[in-house]
């Protein structure tokens, strides 16, 4: 098996790593020189990609030596592959599944729907305020699109984009670390709390708040203030 030809140039930065991994794919009549630069962060690695084509490998390995001499120049310096792969993924969190709701203690009169609408709220006040992930404001863009313009509920967007489980993927950092606090399955400040004191105020259950913008509208603020509060918390 013939070696790969690869080389990855770092240079270190305040709080993270540029680097520039530089690799050679050999296709059937072509040869891949692969320009993979990014920055290498505690907690995650950005990649921005770039592919150019040689007839030959000669020509490919002088291009790769040739940019890798370059970099060096510019205080760059060469580390193990491995340097790419240390990072950690971050650990995926579940904060709710509507089927822990309608499997479980769940009002039999209701229609299942209802087990959406709580968590359905606080995924509206995530999409309203950008703060779903890259890849949902990519994979659901037109959905959000209606969200936002109230065409769409939060409950409807959570079970029919996100199949009614919402976890850390869904969310950007910012609101992931926001929710591990809020949405803790061990304290849930927003389900206990926030939206049976306000919305399910005088109701049976939880489940019996209707799917409304105007009940979205009224938990809304509240959500934003233990947000505000939660950020300047942070910065203490």
């Amino acid at each position: 098996m013939t070696k790969k030809i690869e080389t990855v140039v770092t240079n270190q930065r305040k709080t993270f790593k540029d680097y520039v991994h530089l690799a050679i794919t050999e296709g059937t009549q072509v040869y891949i020189l692969n320009v993979i630069k990014g920055r290498l962060y505690p907690d995650k690695k950005t990649m921005n990609p770039t592919y150019e084509p040689y007839p030959t490998k000669q020509e490919a390995v002088d291009r790769l030596n040739a940019l890798a001499h370059k970099l060096r120049a510019k205080g760059f310096v060469e580390e193990s592959t491995d340097v790419l792969f240390q990072i950690k993924e971050k650990e995926l969190y579940v904060f709710d599944k509507a089927k822990w709701h309608y499997e479980g203690d769940f009002p039999q009169q209701l229609d299942v729907f209802q087990a959406y609408v709580p968590t359905g709220m606080f995924v509206a006040w995530v999409i309203k305020n950008d703060l779903s992930s890259k890849r949902s404001r990519k994979e659901d863009a037109p959905a959000i699109e209606l969200v936002k313009r109230d065409e769409m509920t939060g409950a409807q967007f959570f079970r029919e984009n996100w199949d009614g489980v919402l976890t850390s993927k869904e969310l950007s950092d910012e609101a992931d670390a926001f929710a591990r606090e809020y949405l803790n399955i061990h304290n849930d400040v927003y389900t206990a709390a926030d939206f049976a004191e306000i919305l399910a105020a005088g109701l049976p259950t939880i489940y019996h708040v209707e799917d409304t913008i105007e009940n979205y509208r009224i938990i809304e603020p509240v959500i934003s203030e233990r947000y505000r509060v939660w950020k300047q918390h942070k910065r203490i």
